[in-house]
């Protein structure tokens, strides 16, 4: 039986190979279902991928227990989703929540253990493997005219490097004073 991977909050773009679950129903969804209490059995699953979809979702605890839960040991999770600075965060009113580079580590046990960060879900695991901030997804470049694309391209590969190197400087400060990212996209791993 081949390994069963989730697409939450799949809508019309559901990634192939993946079960697409929504709360609506549409053209990409298999399952209509909350996010928060997934019909799935428990550590079965052995990728999640999720887009745009988990800021919508007002028990952020809720859903990450759920993640995990449905989650089999060392299954992967790619979350995108919008960074703090996205000013386009907050022209959808159904937005509950902004993310940062480090919105996971307080997941992470062993993280959590060496840092002293509040621990809100003590028998959740997840492991950041990279939190990768990006100044413009690709998907609104390549909507561009060729000139615009090609030029954001080439400052877009240079600031996210930048920015990737040193995440905790540009949320503090290049945030603030030359503007943000538009997304993050979050690698992490189920630990149990």
């Amino acid at each position: 039986m081949p390994p069963i991977r989730l697409d939450i909050g799949s809508s019309f773009s559901k990634l192939t190979g993946y079960i697409g679950i929504d709360v609506l129903p549409s053209k990409g969804v298999d399952i209509v279902a909350d996010a928060c209490n997934l019909p799935i059995k428990t550590s079965c699953v052995a990728e999640i991928y999720s887009s745009y979809c988990l800021e919508h979702i007002f028990d952020q605890l809720a859903v990450i227990q759920e993640i995990h839960r449905v989650c089999q040991p060392d299954a992967n999770v790619r979350l995108i989703l919008p960074h703090f600075s996205n000013p386009s965060y907050y022209d959808d009113l159904t937005h509950h929540k902004l993310y940062s580079a480090r919105s996971f580590e307080h997941f992470d046990q062993a993280l959590h253990t060496l840092t002293g960060y509040p621990n809100y879900l003590p028998q959740i695991n997840l492991k950041t493997l990279s939190a990768e901030l990006r100044w413009w997804p690709p998907q609104v470049i390549e909507r561009k005219k060729p000139i615009r694309r090609t030029l954001l391209k080439i400052l877009n590969a240079i600031i996210n490097r930048l920015a990737n190197a040193y995440p905790f400087f540009c949320e503090r400060i290049w945030c603030r004073w030359v503007g943000g990212f538009y997304e993050i996209d979050f690698n992490l791993k189920v630990v149990k």
